[in-house]
């Protein structure tokens, strides 16, 4: 076996990875599992067929992949290969085989052996092998976790969303339990039917024209549905409808994910008639404010009047007294003159005697 001269692969995947190595040759089990234990996180040994199935069973759950030197006496390397795909037929087993080992290779193929690996084994060539089979074990695990959220993602959104599916003439292909109840409708009742029949739907708020030729540009639509029920009742929705694209780019269908929104609605439309009421009571308190106020702006008039003409009167009537007053002094002062001549007349006759 030759010596790693140049890293041809990624190590970070073999850092990862548990390895069982199954080699019946001491030297070579020994060499190899000496650099092994350098890229592999760990390596469980083995040297013949019965120890190698043993390791292999106490250790499956944290076996990552199986590397096996086929040529064992007695063919027993086959019978070992037999044994652990009656176990576990998809975990991932690299063969050690030569060419001149045809008939063993042509036994092997038939357990679903991942790859093999040619005599005298390659250390650079087998450390890369099993480095991208590691990153292709990685890649489907990593494609397991995201289908598995998509699954619980996708179920989250089938229990809580109204969906249906249409194709490309928006003609519902199927539709999920939440648009039946809402709808009342059986799915043998809507298949066929177009999402914009005015018994199943009906859109106000948007040119339903011109949400289709959006739809069939690939643009996906949102905005607010009303739609009928089967008894003749509405109930509106919050509605997504998304174009589902092929490999090639072609649209394949159209999915729409709506939001059952009717008791928002029903509050909104209780409130509008509220505030409405307020209004109408306002005008109507207003309009009586209204009347009260030019009321008292009339009695206040009024009042101003009177109390304007009073004062008018008062002034008057001080006047004339004042007046009165001024000519009760002078004919006063002209009775004074008239006592004290009459006065010195009388005086002037009585000295005259």
């Amino acid at each position: 076996m030759s010596q790693l001269l140049k890293c041809s692969f990624d190590k970070s995947f073999l850092e990862r990875a548990k390895i069982l190595y199954i080699e019946s040759e001491d030297l070579t089990r020994n060499e190899a599992t000496e650099i092994f234990a350098v890229f592999f996180k760990k390596v469980l040994i083995a040297r013949d067929a019965n120890e190698g199935l043993d390791v292999f069973i106490e250790n499956r759950s944290e076996i990552d992949i199986i590397l096996l030197d086929i040529n064992m006496p007695n063919q027993k390397g086959i019978e070992l290969l037999e044994e652990i795909r009656k176990i576990d037929w998809n975990i991932p087993i690299l063969i050690v085989a030569s060419f001149t080992e045809v008939e063993i290779l042509l036994k092997s193929i038939k357990y679903n052996i991942t790859n093999y690996i040619v005599k005298p084994m390659q250390l650079n060539t087998t450390l890369k092998i099993i480095s991208q089979l590691m990153e292709v074990k990685e890649q489907k695990k990593e494609i397991a976790r995201k289908d598995n959220e998509l699954k619980q993602f996708i179920s989250i959104l089938d229990s809580s969303n109204i969906i249906c599916e249409m194709d490309l003439e928006f003609n519902i292909l199927s539709a999920n339990d939440s648009f039946l109840v809402n709808s009342g409708y059986e799915l043998s009742e809507i298949i066929g039917k177009k999402i914009n029949d005015k018994a199943i739907l009906c859109n106000y708020e948007t040119n339903e024209e011109k949400i289709q030729d959006s739809l069939l540009r690939g643009k996906t639509w949102i905005g607010l549905s009303k739609r009928v029920a089967k008894d003749g009742t509405f109930y509106y929705t919050h509605s997504t409808i998304l174009p589902i694209f092929q490999n090639d780019g072609k649209i394949k269908k159209f999915i729409e994910f709506a939001t059952l929104i009717s008791k928002y609605e029903n509050e909104i439309l209780a409130l509008k008639k509220h505030i409405l009421l307020l209004k109408t009571e306002n005008f109507k308190v207003n309009k009586d404010l209204k009347k009260e106020n030019e009321f008292y702006i009339d009695l206040s008039k009024t009042l101003q009047k009177n109390i304007d003409e009073s004062v008018a009167t008062t002034q008057k009537y001080l006047l004339e007294l004042y007046q009165l007053k001024k000519q009760n002094t002078l004919l006063y002062e002209k009775l004074r003159t008239q006592e004290k001549r009459f006065e010195e007349f009388q005086s002037a006759v009585f000295s005259g005697q």
